[in-house]
């Protein structure tokens, strides 16, 4: 009883001071943010959702979102040019929406072959979440918040709709960007997996 209790507070105390620690892992990953060909100006590819996911791995889903929260709370504080929150809004939706499908599927104990699918499915889930949140709710935003006309927001980056922006350049960037860090996170999760004492056989 004794031992349980003492195994319980370590692991309360681990997570405690890990989660924060991945969020400051994942605030610095932020920066090394690069613009991807063909792609609006506004869309970065970074590696700052694996340690959301690696701690959402590690001690459920919860705790990725609340690393993906607190990353962009820093991001805010610290980095943010416009003060207007929606970047950081859109980070955690994405983010959150990436992680969940493999987080859940891995740790509902199918293995490696559980968290491919969940890749897979999270790849899916951000590019249909973004596509959506971006057409209703962060593009309008944007407008509104600049005192601009969405017609003048679209045609900063040659578009004639909302929707040909979303599906011309919001998809095929989340498409990508989830391909890049699945093929990031597999060989991670495959090597890291036993340190983690996480299920790794299929």
């Amino acid at each position: 009883m004794k031992e349980t209790a003492l195994h319980s507070s370590r692991r309360a105390t681990q997570r405690i001071v890990t989660i924060p620690m991945l969020a400051a892992v994942a605030f610095i990953l932020q920066f090394l943010e690069v613009p991807v060909p063909l792609m609006p100006s506004f869309l970065k590819l970074d590696f700052s959702t694996l340690p959301a996911l690696i701690g959402g791995l590690m001690y459920g889903p919860v705790a990725g979102i609340i690393i993906e929260v607190l990353k962009n709370t820093l991001h805010f504080l610290f980095k943010n040019a416009d003060g207007l929150l929606i970047g950081e809004i859109a980070n955690v939706i994405a983010g959150a929406s990436f992680i969940l499908p493999a987080i859940l599927l891995q740790r509902s104990g199918q293995g490696k072959k559980g968290f491919l699918t969940g890749l897979a499915l999270g790849t899916l889930l951000m590019t249909v979440v973004m596509a959506v949140a971006n057409a209703y709710v962060l593009l309008p935003a944007y407008a509104v918040l600049y005192h601009m006309p969405m017609a003048e927001l679209l045609a900063m980056f040659n578009a004639t709709s909302v929707w040909s922006l979303v599906l011309v350049g919001i998809v095929p960037f989340n498409i990508f960007k989830g391909v890049v860090l699945a093929l990031v996170a597999y060989p991670v999760y495959a090597k890291l997996g036993a340190r983690l004492a996480l299920r790794t056989t299929n």
